[in-house]
């Protein structure tokens, strides 16, 4: 009878056991699907527009909350391009090189991304077009898309940002239209980004968002025109928003009455 009770007890603990590591995995599982499903988005559109540059979260902080991204760093420090889970820096010199991680950034567009569609667009492309093409792909224009485009490019022009001093004086508004510009070409490489609907408002850029990275890793920046062919393209729908604001003395003070949208193709 005790051998019974016993082998009964050990038979119970392992039941249990096994149903905790169930669940663990379960619950691991759920976790990793709303993950891949997640668009972060730290700070607002509006307020780099109204001068906010500084932010507190760390790049090794923004390596945690996707594998692709694009943003800035604090001061409106050039551009933040994420792939393959490592953060880039691309300053105002057109120079790339991997971001430190201890470095802030105030704005980030990131995702796990999870391929839902893939397809390639052939023939001779430039951005508007290649824009066009890739709505018609889309199941909805109600819902956000994360993208990798690899293509081969015989032109492209990429953007930075000039490093901004405190106090800051200019908005994104006046930064961007006078921003450094870099002509390349011809050259391969990936495009990674975002589109947004336009009821995002004033939160994010409406439309079309995209940063290039070279793949010997040397060029890079904020996509601004191209002309290029085999574009492959992989997109991947976004359902849940995930909305952080920062919790910093700049945001915490700012006006956010100035308006600047572009891009919206």
């Amino acid at each position: 009878m005790k051998r019974y009770l016993l082998i009964l007890l050990a038979g119970a603990f392992i039941s249990q056991g096994c149903n905790h590591v169930a669940d663990h995995l379960s619950n691991e599982t759920a976790g990793n699907e709303k993950k891949s499903d997640d668009f972060y988005h730290y700070s607002i559109w509006t307020a780099l527009v109204n001068k906010v540059y500084d932010g507190n979260l760390t790049v090794a902080e923004g390596k945690t909350k996707g594998d692709i991204g694009l943003g800035t760093f604090n001061g409106a420090d050039g551009e933040l391009i994420m792939i393959d889970g490592v953060i880039y820096h691309v300053p105002s010199t057109g120079v790339v090189e991997i971001a430190n991680d201890s470095t802030h950034i105030p704005y980030l567009n990131a995702t796990f991304f999870d391929k839902d569609y893939s397809y390639e667009l052939s023939g001779q492309l430039n951005y508007d077009t290649v824009r066009k093409m890739i709505q018609q792909h889309f199941p909805s224009r109600n819902y956000f898309y994360a993208f990798k485009i690899h293509a081969d490019f015989d032109s492209l022009k990429l953007g930075s940002l000039y490093k901004q001093d405190k106090p800051y004086q200019q908005g994104l508004d006046v930064l961007m239209p006078n921003r450094p510009k870099f002509d390349h070409g011809p050259v391969s490489g990936t495009m990674v980004g975002f589109y947004c609907p336009d009821f995002i408002g004033d939160i994010n850029v409406a439309g079309f968002h995209l940063h290039f990275l070279s793949d010997d890793k040397k060029i890079g920046g904020h996509v601004m025109e191209f002309k290029g062919h085999q574009f492959n393209v992989e997109m991947d729908k976004l359902a849940s928003y995930h909305l952080v604001l920062p919790e910093a003395t700049a945001f915490d003070t700012v006006n956010l009455e100035k308006k600047f949208q572009y891009g919206k193709k």
